[in-house]
């Protein structure tokens, strides 16, 4: 698959930092600014002694899972900065796609590690669809990209505003083609919903047959929501790396540094002990879901 179609006269670049649209529109691309390192969020000096000790627990007990997740944040910068050198419409479209990808992934692993498991779902199901988007868009060759250009910003005079045309896209169909995106969208999706079972074993996971607890605003550590949250930013690092590889606008030796990463992601998600989200007869079952450690492992089915 290959980001970058042929630029027909209509639309072609100028100095690679300009195009033109089929309107005769000159549109200036860039500078794109990428980081240039990615670090883990720091411990949260304003957080309550909960969330403190979330953060404690979460960096000894996934430390490994979180070096794997530093160094794939970092290697998408890495192939962020390479794609970058292309001042392109499609380079553009992807990039800026994949800017929120990156942010929902990032911010989901700041609310993991400060115990606001809860809060992570919607961020995991943004960061699908916005990662099957570009997946979407390159295999159209970008035409849906390339007609919401033709209505680029320009002035509104009924409202005295820059009218910015809203472009819906539907990425539902990207997902559907790649199956273990389209697993993680599906729980996620549900998770983020109000259901109610989805509800009480997000904020009360001690949930029993005799016993329904309330907390509110809790931000203690859980294992089991840790290992299932951070699995997923895992795959959806190693599938983001993936799509920007098959851009075709980063060097083979580039592209080549996910593979290594990629089996170790998958080495550690393979282990038996690991808390896990399965499918079972159009239902969500939950293994070895446990708040440490030394708990009881459980099964809860949705």
């Amino acid at each position: 698959m290959m980001l970058m179609p042929p630029i027909t006269a209509g639309r072609r670049c100028l100095g690679g930092h300009a195009a033109m649209t089929s309107k005769g529109r000159r549109l200036r691309i860039g500078p794109v600014h990428v980081p240039a390192e990615y670090s883990l969020p720091p411990r949260p000096a304003g957080e309550g002694a909960e969330a403190q000790d979330a953060y404690r627990q979460a960096m000894f007990l996934l430390e490994e899972e979180l070096g794997l997740f530093q160094r794939a944040m970092g290697m998408q910068l890495a192939m962020a900065q390479a794609i970058a050198r292309s001042r392109t419409p499609e380079a553009a479209a992807l990039l800026l796609l994949w800017s929120r990808a990156f942010a929902c992934l990032d911010g989901a692993c700041r609310l993991l590690l400060v115990g606001r498991y809860a809060a992570c779902p919607p961020l995991v199901r943004g960061a699908c669809d916005l990662l099957a988007a570009q997946r979407g868009l390159m295999e159209s060759r970008f035409q849906e990209w390339r007609e919401w250009l033709e209505s680029y910003p320009a002035q509104e005079r009924g409202h005295a505003a820059l009218e910015v045309a809203l472009g819906r896209y539907r990425s539902s169909a990207a997902i559907a083609q790649h199956p273990r995106l389209a697993a993680i969208y599906r729980v996620a999706q549900e998770l983020s919903q109000p259901h109610f079972g989805a509800t009480v074993v997000e904020a009360a996971p001690e949930v029993a047959t005799d016993h329904l607890p309330v907390p509110f605003a809790e931000a203690r550590f859980h294992l089991g929501w840790s290992q299932v949250i951070m699995g997923w930013l895992l795959e959806l690092c190693l599938l983001q790396l993936e799509t920007a590889a098959a851009s075709g606008l980063i060097a083979a030796e580039v592209a080549s540094a996910q593979e290594e990463l990629q089996q170790e992601v998958e080495r550690v998600l393979s282990r038996p002990e690991r808390c896990q989200v399965k499918e079972v007869e159009g239902r969500l079952l939950l293994v070895n879901f446990r708040r440490s450690p030394g708990a009881m492992p459980r099964r809860l089915l949705l």
